[in-house]
């Protein structure tokens, strides 16, 4: 028989197994079980989505292109998997892809626990349901974690994501080399170009004219934005753990040059 595999791996990364956590390990331990059953895995038909959350299922490519293939005939027999949560963790929407796979004649296997699943009475559908109402408790405990890792990072004035205009991130490492956390270090040229743009604003000027005359740094050491007005907008209205950042714009000399920014 022709073998398929499904492999994706979460944007968390909290509270999950080993075996979760890589995609790559995924696909081998698949094939792998393909080759003990003595199954061909055809690699057209590896389908992988890798950082993408169990909650989504209308932009997922991977998942997309194998239930696409599914008719008018699948190219492969059996469906193989880690688990079952690995096709979503919303308890409908993957009970319905799970059926909609199965109905095309595809029989679905997870190596992890060695076993085929199936809905051929009233109790694998009843284990089907608690399997996926687990997953789908499990993706909301995973939520609530990185929102109260964040929350913590936050607080302590630690990098919880992303670059800001005005601000460089520094790596915080400890002495074996390993990432504790993340500053922002004030930028002392970007933080003149954001102290002009709000004296510039200050005195009513209009935001395109603004946002001309800033055109070259505000789109430096990056992809172009829609468009330039877009960035002063982005610039005026931002915040730093609730901040604004028009704070940086009415600080002295004193408080900006080489001073460390932590919130």
């Amino acid at each position: 028989m022709i073998a398929s595999i499904y492999a994706r791996k979460s944007t968390d990364q909290t509270g999950v197994s080993d075996e979760e956590k890589s995609v790559v390990r995924q696909t081998e331990h698949a094939k792998a079980y393909a080759a003990k059953h003595g199954w061909i895995v055809n690699d057209a038909h590896v389908y992988i989505d890798d950082g993408i959350s169990g909650a989504e299922f209308l932009k997922r490519p991977g998942f997309i292109r194998l239930m696409d293939v599914l008719k008018p005939h699948p190219p492969f027999q059996v469906l193989i998997m880690s688990e079952e949560s690995r096709l979503g963790r919303e308890q409908i929407e993957t009970s319905y892809a799970l059926k909609q796979i199965m109905d095309a004649g595809v029989r679905v296997f997870f190596y992890l626990e060695d076993r085929e699943r199936t809905l051929e009475s009233a109790l694998d559908k009843v284990m089907l349901s608690i399997t996926n109402f687990g997953a789908e408790i499990e993706r909301e405990k995973a939520k609530q974690r990185t929102y109260d890792a964040m929350l913590r990072k936050a607080k302590a004035g630690h990098v919880t994501g992303g670059k800001v205009f005005g601000y460089d991130n520094m790596e915080i490492v400890a002495s074996d080399g390993r990432r504790l956390h993340v500053l922002r270090i004030i930028n002392p040229t970007q933080t003149a170009v954001v102290r002009r743009v709000f004296e510039m604003y200050a005195t009513r000027m209009g935001l395109s004219r603004i946002a001309k005359s800033h055109h070259r740094v505000l789109v430096q050491g990056g992809p172009r934005r829609p468009s330039e007005k877009c960035c002063i907008v982005h610039c005026i209205e931002a915040r730093l753990s609730g901040t604004s950042i028009k704070t940086l714009s009415a600080a002295g000399p004193n408080n900006v040059d080489g001073e460390q920014k932590t919130s």
